[in-house]
């Protein structure tokens, strides 16, 4: 294996030396360079390995493989690896006292302190490394390159800390921990940061210019799905539009191959167009959820409290069924069906198209989605197995010691 001689700065945190550089693609993976710890016999015994590579997730590498071959503005975090055996060599980098910034020469406690940071790391190829944060993207870096050896010229971030084979359960715990604590971001923050997922930016560009959802209580700070059970005020929570917004754009569809890749402008204004259309018609249909949301006066059995459980359409759960049953009938080009009907239903969830199967008379029943899709169906002419619902609305009523008596019926 050929020596490396690698751009490096050196620094330390609690006990551990690291020394952070950069990687060509090629060097990480020619000659596998860099290895997961399943396939290094020196951090766990030949058993426990078997057990690493068996947790190893093809699916999240394929994905890895499909952006980096993908995706001109691919990035990754930076590889953190342990460095074992051979001989690395670490040399520092000297700096003239006359180096200068802005024209300003740096006192000495700078050059000092910088003098003592930069360096070159030096690799001679007999050394083991094995990452300790970041397999999957190795993984992942390896089909890529197999695919595009072109991609080998891409530079990657990597942090490379000191093993001693005295010291493995040190390691052992730095692995750990490094896995441990690398926690996903909760799903409102994705919405908000995500650049090439086109319902996330449809849903911050709605959010930012629809009439409706730039009103104050339009959208919850919630960072989850469904709205905190002490909120009375706000429409729905961000998480739940970007659901709704999934299933108007027809994501599946989309991202066939489950490789998130920023759509052109020119598409994500058509989607745009779509999903607008959608909520105007749903706010134009339901004008007492306007006025919720403006907090204007409306009928108290429509607004969300804990007797009567209020209006459907005012539940995150609600409104992605809502927009479930609209794209099907969309999907059928029986559109303007659904939108003569739907007005129609009563939302209230203490009715009797609703108690038991969305409310249980004093909370919302988070299962049963098939039987509640089926039913909402069902309401609007669509027939789906009344026999089922029939035979299901039978059991659950027995359940709260009532007799269903087939009063649900389909609107006129």
């Amino acid at each position: 294996m050929k020596s490396l001689h690698l751009p490096c700065l050196r620094g330390n945190i609690g006990k551990w030396i690291y020394f952070s550089s950069i990687m060509k693609i090629s060097d990480i993976i020619n000659d596998k360079r860099i290895i997961t710890v399943a396939e290094s016999k020196e951090l766990y015994t030949k058993n426990i390995n078997k057990i690493l590579q068996r947790e190893v997730d093809k699916t999240r590498i394929a994905k890895i493989k499909e952006y980096l071959l993908k995706s001109d503005e691919r990035f990754f975090n930076s590889l953190i690896v342990a460095i074992h055996k051979g001989d690395p060599k670490w040399a520092d980098v000297d700096l003239e006292q006359q180096y200068r910034i802005d024209n300003d020469l740096l006192d000495e406690k700078d050059v000092e302190f910088i003098q003592n940071k930069i360096g070159i790391l030096t690799l001679n190829g007999t050394e083991e490394i094995f990452v300790l944060d970041g397999q999957h993207r190795l993984l992942g870096l390896r089909k890529a390159y197999d695919e595009n050896v072109q991609i080998g010229d891409d530079e990657l971030s990597v942090v490379f800390i000191v093993h001693k084979d005295n010291l493995k359960e040190r390691t052992r715990r730095l692995f750990t921990v490094l896995n441990r604590y690398a926690v996903s971001i909760k799903p409102a923050e994705k919405v908000i940061l995500e650049e090439d997922d086109a319902a996330a930016i449809l849903t911050r560009r709605l959010v930012q210019e629809h009439k409706i959802f730039i009103l104050d209580e339009a959208v919850s700070s919630a960072k989850q799905f469904n709205l905190p059970s002490t909120d009375v005020i706000n429409f729905t929570t961000l998480v739940c539009i970007y659901e709704i917004n999934k299933i108007l754009i027809n994501y599946k569809e989309l991202y066939k191959s489950k490789v998130i890749i920023r759509p052109s402008n020119a598409v994500l204004n058509n989607l745009y167009l779509k999903i607008t259309q959608y909520w105007d018609f749903f706010f134009a249909t339901f004008p007492d959820v306007v006025k919720f949301i403006k907090d204007e006066e409306v009928d108290v059995k429509f607004l969300r409290n804990k007797e009567t459980g209020g209006s459907l359409l005012l539940r995150p759960e609600g409104q992605l069924l809502f927009a479930t049953v609209y794209r099907e009938f969309e999907t059928a080009k029986n559109l303007s069906a659904f939108k003569n009907k739907v007005s129609k239903i009563d939302f209230n969830l203490n009715s009797t198209n609703w108690i038991y199967v969305f409310w249980t008379g004093s909370k919302m029943e988070g299962k049963l989605k098939k039987l509640k899709k089926s039913i909402f169906m069902y309401l609007l002419g669509r027939t789906q197995n009344e026999s089922y619902i029939n035979k299901e609305l039978t059991r659950i009523y027995k359940e709260y010691n009532s007799e269903y008596k087939k009063k649900i019926k389909p609107v006129s």
